[in-house]
């Protein structure tokens, strides 16, 4: 934001004026073809001050003929007023938005995104099927008919025991 010193400064009497009629209390006093007509004169002002600063730029940077007796050092204050104006331009936008929203009694966009979210929260969640057995639940143990007889027994599960256990205390003792 730009304090009130910087904008005297970058702007001039009239400028100043329109940017200061389009501010809260003179704002909501005008009516809508008077704001139209602000807003049409803040962006000539506006395309002038933004056309001047391009052409300052390529000044600055040595691509066009100066268009005075020197050439430009710095526009920065003609992008503080193409900047001030361009603000002057929304606010009128958005107040010239508030009054068709109250006319015509449309909500705005943040009100129907308020609405949508309630309606999708009072809905129920539970349009979609039941998905049926999932993994968390884990899966069913198949009942046996007969007792299981393969795989490995007892007795080659304790050999190869004793074997891993002998091979580890070979490695630990320092013996191959």
């Amino acid at each position: 934001m730009i304090n009130v010193e910087s904008e005297n400064r970058a702007l001039n009497a009239a400028e100043l004026a329109m940017v200061n009629d389009t501010r809260s209390p003179a704002i909501e006093q005008k009516t809508r073809e008077e704001l139209k007509a602000l807003a049409h004169r803040l962006r000539q002002a506006h395309s002038r001050a933004h056309d001047i600063s391009a052409r300052q730029q390529r000044e600055m940077r040595g691509k066009a003929e100066p268009h005075g007796a020197r050439r430009a050092q710095e526009n920065a204050g003609n992008v503080v007023k193409a900047q001030l104006l361009l603000e002057a331009i929304r606010r009128i936008d958005e107040e010239l938005s508030r009054r068709d929203e109250i006319e015509t009694g449309r909500p705005s966009p943040s009100e129907f995104a308020r609405r949508a979210l309630e309606l999708k929260m009072r809905s129920e969640s539970g349009h979609h099927p039941d998905p049926g057995r999932t993994a968390s639940q884990g899966i069913r143990e198949k009942k046996r008919t007969e007792e299981f007889t393969g795989g490995t027994s007892k007795r080659e599960m304790g050999r190869v025991s004793q074997a891993t256990k002998v091979s580890q205390a070979r490695k630990d003792s320092g013996k191959s």
